[in-house]
């Protein structure tokens, strides 16, 4: 399958020459075209000396993940095989072309650690890109596969992994109240980080990771807080009457953008973080909200009604030049600004219910990308760009789904109760 990718994802991928192949700081691969066709990957079980229940339950578990990491970087296309590569062949299935590496290794488990030695190998001259170590305790073994991957998309393309992210969202338990929850970017691992028994809504990342902003009606009025998720200490941030919501930190991680209605009617704001010192940034009759960073730092996306409907709309960081992005559709909302600079993804209501769309920073190119006849809201990218999570009620209940780009391949990342308002974080290690 053929995947079309716009310029500034930079992602069709060629070889460079194999003398290059192996200096420390050369990239395996080089990306610059417009339209390129997913590498193929042989990926081999990992192999060990035992082979009781708890090893070929392990081995699996390394085949599963190493091989959605790979397949969910964007880049690759990856060929699961059985038994061991034979020397000096090509074993890909894919139709077009061999594939451009093969990955094997060992693994063992010892006094509760998993110790994995993968070897990476160049299918052309059979010399190793990659044969390290990596060990992990008990109840780190996903995430030590998750390193992996990373590791092998870092020295095949130049780009970090995503593999180790994770995405913040809203759960909503039996007795109404909401509160912030964690989970890994391929939905395991999910754990609630607030106990506030209240409201708890639209979690927003700090660009270093290492905090949560989200508003919280535990005292009542619909505070902001930041929540350090070293200490898993929340401190209010902003607690002026009325809307405290839809916090987005700027990319340089000294702002946050928001929503307040303290002067009467819904508008952006940016909080000095450090300064706590808040600036105006819309003055409209209608309610502006939903904030969102350009990665340049230098422009805001939000939703505004001011022509009478909600549409998306594009301003400079000061407040200044602002110009309507979005013209078909009558209720259009959610804007979130792609990595990449060159899309922003937002939701709008169709004939079935609420639908995700991307369209070109310029006003171009609308794409719909869900149209399951029922509500897919929330959308929030993945910090290369490629991918995005969102909320949908498709399956009855609202849960959270995964898609690339171009809305293929969506599936189902949470089952029980209902979740919404993902955050995907940035790159964590």
């Amino acid at each position: 399958m053929k995947y079309k990718i716009h310029l500034p994802f930079i992602v069709s991928l060629l070889c460079l020459h194999s003398q290059a192949l192996f200096a420390q700081s050369d990239v395996y691969l080089k990306a610059y075209a417009k339209t390129f066709q997913r590498l193929a990957i042989d990926l081999y079980p990992m192999s060990t000396e035992t082979s009781d229940n708890a090893s070929r339950t392990i081995s699996e578990m390394i085949t599963e993940v190493l091989s959605n990491d790979l397949w969910m970087s964007g880049y690759f296309k990856v060929n699961v095989k059985t038994g061991v590569p034979e020397p000096n062949t090509s074993n890909s299935t894919d139709g077009n072309s061999s594939a451009i590496a093969i990955i094997t290794g060992k693994f063992s488990m010892a006094d509760g650690r998993l110790f994995i030695k993968p070897e990476v190998i160049d299918q052309a001259s059979r010399k190793a890109i990659i044969r390290s170590d990596y060990e992990a305790g008990s109840g780190k073994e996903r995430y030590l596969v998750h390193k992996i991957a990373d590791d092998i998309v870092y020295r095949l393309t130049g780009e970090r992994g995503i593999a180790r992210t994770k995405v913040a969202f809203v759960k909503q338990k039996a007795d109404g109240t909401k509160e912030v929850a964690l989970m890994d970017y391929d939905g395991y691992h999910a754990q609630q980080i607030t106990t506030d028994n209240s409201i708890n809504l639209s979690p927003a990342w700090s660009p270093d990771g290492q905090k949560l902003c989200y508003t919280s009606y535990k005292n009542d009025n619909p505070d902001l807080y930041l929540l350090n998720l070293r200490t898993n200490t929340p401190t209010p941030i902003s607690k002026v009457t009325g809307l405290n919501s839809a916090p987005a930190w700027s990319p340089d991680g000294r702002y946050v953008a928001l929503t307040l209605s303290k002067d009467g009617n819904a508008e952006i704001y940016l909080l000095d973080v450090n300064g706590k010192k808040l600036r105006r940034l819309t003055y409209s009759r209608g309610i502006d909200s939903s904030p969102t960073w350009s990665p340049s730092n230098r422009q805001i996306a939000f939703t505004s009604d001011r022509t009478g409907s909600p549409q998306i709309y594009i301003m400079d960081a000061d407040g200044l030049n602002v110009r309507r992005l979005t013209f078909e559709g009558s209720y259009n909302d959610s804007p979130a600004w792609s990595p990449r600079g060159d899309k922003i993804a937002y939701v709008s209501r169709t004939e079935s219910g609420f639908d995700i769309y991307t369209i070109d920073v310029t006003g171009q190119n609308q794409m719909r990308l869900t149209d399951s006849s029922r509500n897919n809201e929330n959308p929030t990218w993945s910090p290369n760009g490629f991918a995005l999570v969102f909320s949908s009620d498709r399956s009855g209940s609202r849960q959270l789904y995964s898609m690339f780009w171009d809305g293929s391949d969506q599936k189902k990342l949470t089952t029980g109760g209902i979740n919404y308002s993902p955050a995907w974080s940035p790159r964590l290690n």
